[in-house]
């Protein structure tokens, strides 16, 4: 992704905020997606991810997210066309699939019979059928065509994606681990957080992956929804100021910049956009940052420096005084009933180290943190991303929670665990062998969640 792709996003997301606000979810997937997205560009065996994310990738992000913006965002009630999709393995006859089959017998011929229809990826409403590959009656996820059929049953457009597994051997299914085994693998991922907007208290699910039927490995993948686990650190006691955190105007801008550290003389330069303007600022010694704000109002969208080009890793453990210190220099801009920060995910890029910040309530993180950028060298925080701030809701008593367990059973009753066969490459040979392991299709697009008091399954 471009920047200029990049800065074109957060232009839309910029005038949705004229007329119905986002959800702070939405907002932060976004961010996520934004950062993660360039990495994710290019990375080795891209060729072999599962349907959705290598097949379906563009259009969660061109359309699915930008299916939210011009649906006003927080709309609850559109349907997820995947949720209707059928996940039984005996499908209802259909004209849809019918017609698919005659494609099928038209481009495959005698190997046709090889595919069957995939419920948990084919959707009627849209005319959309997938046809796996079976071996031993399980799908092949690498080996489908994708027929998108019209009403009418004329136009049709078509996407193949086969590989050659001749000599290859499949696991055999009769040594996978009972599904309830591998839903309480997955389960153990589940998260308690609080939604403020909302005001709820919900478990999150976000593993990615897959689970080996047979041996119980998880084989993760990539998400673009916000990481908020935690770093094993006592929660930061802060003196919150209150002060809200941005730059309408350049003088404003001028003022965070020197306040981050940038020592004058620099220039900036406003680039303007669709409900969007950018400041673009460049020190004497060639230092470059940019900075992203709603036009009308001066919220900071995005934040992001230059000429740091060595690779950033995870830090599983971040010096106490830094993170300490990074939330001493920020603390005036957070709400006044904050009283202590949770430490999420840290990263470390060159000097700079970025972290995570979140609220917390009765010990559990609220969705939507504060990303914050610290020079290590200079002990200086030199940029703040903060969370989309709404009007707060109370926030339920954890201690009435239902159980990760319970919780777990309601999401695998709407996200069924499926036993797939999935191509992937032997790191000791680099051939490609089928695996055998438990599939969850459409794991988070869109990202659900379960109410922890009511059993709601819940849309972000």
């Amino acid at each position: 992704m471009d920047w200029q792709n990049e800065r074109d996003m957060l232009e839309r997301l910029a005038t949705l905020q004229k007329s119905t606000p986002p959800r702070k979810e939405f907002v932060e997937s976004l961010r996520t997606m934004l950062e993660q997205e360039t990495s994710r560009v290019g990375k080795k065996g891209r060729l072999f991810m599962n349907p959705l994310t290598a097949g379906m990738t563009a259009v969660v992000i061109a359309f699915g997210f930008g299916l939210y913006i011009m649906a006003g965002m927080g709309q609850n009630e559109l349907m997820d066309p995947q949720v209707t999709a059928t996940s039984s393995h005996q499908l209802p006859a259909h004209p849809v699939y019918e017609q698919a089959k005659k494609l099928l017998q038209e481009l495959a011929g005698r190997e046709a019979s090889e595919y069957a229809v995939n419920g948990m990826l084919s959707n009627t409403d849209t005319g959309v059928v997938v046809m796996n590959k079976t071996v031993n009656n399980i799908p092949v996820l690498e080996d489908q065509y994708t027929f998108t059929i019209d009403q009418a049953g004329r136009n049709h457009k078509k996407e193949v994606r086969t590989n050659d597994t001749t000599g290859m051997v499949f696991p055999d299914p009769k040594k996978a681990m009972p599904v309830k085994k591998a839903e309480q693998i997955f389960g153990q991922s589940a998260r308690l957080l609080y939604s403020e907007w909302e005001g709820r208290l919900q478990y999150e699910f976000p593993f990615s992956g897959d689970i080996d039927a047979i041996t119980g490995e998880i084989y993760p993948t990539e998400h673009y929804h916000p990481d908020y686990s935690l770093v094993d650190m006592p929660p930061i006691p802060v003196k919150p100021g209150g002060i809200k955190l941005v730059a309408p105007d350049i003088e404003e801008a001028d003022r965070l910049f020197r306040e981050w550290g940038f020592e004058p003389p620099f220039s900036i330069v406003i680039q303007e956009g669709s409900g969007v303007h950018t400041y673009k600022m460049e020190t004497r010694t060639k230092q470059k940052m940019e900075l992203i704000v709603v036009t009308d109002t001066g919220k900071i969208l995005n934040y992001r420096y230059e000429n740091i080009h060595e690779k950033k890793e995870k830090l599983p453990h971040p010096k106490l005084e830094n993170v300490q210190e990074a939330a001493k220099q920020f603390q005036k801009y957070l709400p006044l009933d904050t009283k202590e920060l949770l430490l999420g995910s840290a990263t470390r890029r060159g000097n700079t180290e970025t972290y995570q910040f979140f609220k917390s309530h009765q010990g559990v993180p609220i969705m939507g943190g504060y990303t914050v950028h610290f020079d290590v060298d200079r002990k200086q925080v030199i940029g703040i991303i903060p969370t989309y701030a709404m009007e707060p809701k109370q926030l339920p008593d954890k201690n009435k929670a239902m159980s990760r367990e319970d919780a777990t059973n309601v999401y695998v009753t709407h996200r069924p665990l499926r036993l797939v066969y999935k191509l992937m490459e032997n790191p000791t040979t680099g051939r490609l062998e089928p695996r055998l392991v438990y599939h969850i299709y459409y794991h988070d697009t869109p990202l659900y969640m379960v109410d922890a008091l009511t059993g709601e399954w819940v849309r972000s």
